[in-house]
């Protein structure tokens, strides 16, 4: 691209920063579950164990699922299309050439790991309590 060219609509060639994001995705997804899993439970059964709100355990338990589930979906989704969520975090440059098929085996292989991370987290709304006794 010479001086002067008018740019055009999808010349953006991405920045590292998009290609990073687009290596880490999984990660990122999973470090979001933790925190809108155990900043909200812990809140909602202090506020039940102290009588600040009648909050039922049902719904501590819903929430935990849910956000599971939406973790889980936005990962599985980031594997089966790889090329569709690089053009939307505007990384599909770093996919061309060599480069492209060891960027999404990594990408994919972070999204394994950190989904085996949700499911053992989320797991843990179907076996154990929602709202343990505080110390």
């Amino acid at each position: 691209m010479k001086p002067g060219d008018a740019i055009q609509a999808g010349d953006d060639r991405g920045s590292p920063a998009a290609a990073l994001a687009y290596l880490v995705v999984g990660p990122l997804a999973w470090a979001g579950h933790l925190l809108l899993v155990y900043a909200p439970q812990a809140a909602l059964c202090a506020f039940r164990l102290t009588g600040t709100a009648a909050v039922e355990t049902s719904i501590v338990r819903v929430m935990v699922i849910g956000v599971t589930v939406l973790a889980a979906s936005a990962m599985i989704a980031a594997i089966a299309a790889p090329r569709a969520l690089a053009r939307l975090l505007r990384a599909t440059a770093f996919l061309e050439g060599g480069n492209g098929r060891f960027m999404i085996a990594v990408m994919r292989l972070l999204a394994v790991l950190s989904l085996a991370g949700v499911a053992w987290a989320g797991s843990a709304a179907l076996v154990l309590p929602p709202c343990p006794v505080l110390r």
